[in-house]
């Protein structure tokens, strides 16, 4: 459990510090964590864990991108009214959250 749970806070961690540090460079951080989801899908590819990453990945950033475009706020380097990397964050925030529940449930 130990390991598992450290390998699932290093995915939160990087991603963190990928978005601080890449922030300026959209193209770049897209690429990153396409990586980061890939290494989540293939390590976790039961059917709900395809399910909460894509659902999230397809909801959150239309929901973000309808509130942006009603003003609430904006990011500093859009593609179109979202960030191209947003989606990918969105897939990995929902799996780490449902893969970390998972692990305090036990």
């Amino acid at each position: 459990m130990k390991k598992e749970l450290a390998f699932k806070l290093c995915i939160y961690i990087i991603s963190i510090l990928f978005a601080g540090f890449f922030w300026q460079e959209p193209a770049i951080l897209m690429v990153f964590y396409v990586v980061i989801s890939m290494i989540m899908l293939a390590k976790w590819n039961k059917k709900s864990d395809l399910v909460f990453y894509f659902v999230a990945f397809s909801l959150g950033p239309i929901g973000e991108a309808f509130a942006i475009y009603l003003g609430a706020w904006h990011y500093s380097k859009p593609f179109y009214l979202i960030p191209i990397w947003l989606p990918f964050l969105w897939g990995i925030s929902a799996l780490f959250v449902k893969k970390i529940s998972e692990t305090f449930e036990r």
